[in-house]
């Protein structure tokens, strides 16, 4: 025979009655339930478990993560070669472009060579090459120097053209006529030989001091000393 199921009551502790409860068909009393076991334990044993579970696949996920870039860096590697300094994110530098060295402007052509003869007028102005023959030209080039430094004798007349210095000597030949200066100044040629206030020249000293040497074979009638260089000019002057 099955018995019926037992239904709650309200003398029951712990047990609130349901609607419709109603006391025991039979005589006897239930003895009290048994307190109801706890699955705390079990759970968090449970909890734990999947956590260690969880745990390792991840490790385990990382480790093979790890070793597959590991096995791509050094497949890369091999494939690509050794990476040079040139080609590596943090020691590329931005290219520089390096200025042109300048180069100096080359200087404009020397008015005059060494050894030329040039025209000059009575202060000393530079008006253009001669040459040495008496005809046109009065002054000897001895150097020509761009720096413009001094000459190698200092006392040694010279002009500046051109951005040049000129360092020059007298140079008059025999038989032609030039005009001297009065005081300081330049000669230069006659425009006419004989004219007043010229003087033609019959005899050349170097190096003399005075007339003493002058020719005696031709007549002149004076004589004057240069210096730097140091020469005498026996002159008829008119």
């Amino acid at each position: 025979m099955t018995l019926p199921p037992r239904p709650n009551f309200p003398n029951h502790p712990g047990q609130p009655p349901y609607p419709g409860a109603v006391p025991p068909m039979y005589g006897a009393p239930l003895p009290p339930l048994p307190p109801p076991k706890s699955n705390a334990g079990l759970i968090i044993g449970i909890i734990a478990g999947v956590l260690v579970l969880v745990a390792g696949v991840c490790v385990a996920g990382v480790l093979a993560f790890g070793a597959y870039r590991h096995d791509r860096a050094a497949s890369y590697a091999e494939d690509q070669g050794p990476l040079s300094a040139a080609t590596r994110d943090d020691t590329y530098a931005a290219p520089t472009t390096k200025a042109a060295p300048t180069t100096p402007a080359a200087p404009p052509p020397a008015p005059a060579r060494v050894g030329d003869c040039i025209v000059v007028d009575e202060a000393g102005a530079y008006l253009g090459p001669g040459n040495c023959n008496g005809t046109q030209g009065t002054y000897k080039v001895l150097s020509v120097d761009y720096s413009r430094d001094t000459c190698a004798d200092s006392q040694s007349p010279y002009l500046t053209e051109s951005g040049y210095r000129l360092c020059l000597e007298l140079y008059l030949v025999r038989t032609f006529c030039y005009k001297f200066p009065s005081g300081p100044g330049w000669v230069v040629a006659a425009s006419a030989c004989k004219a007043k206030g010229t003087v033609h020249v019959i005899d050349i000293v170097p190096g003399a001091a005075n007339g003493n040497n002058c020719t005696r074979d031709l007549k002149w009638n004076r004589w004057y000393q240069f210096t730097h260089p140091t020469v005498v000019y026996c002159v008829m002057q008119y």
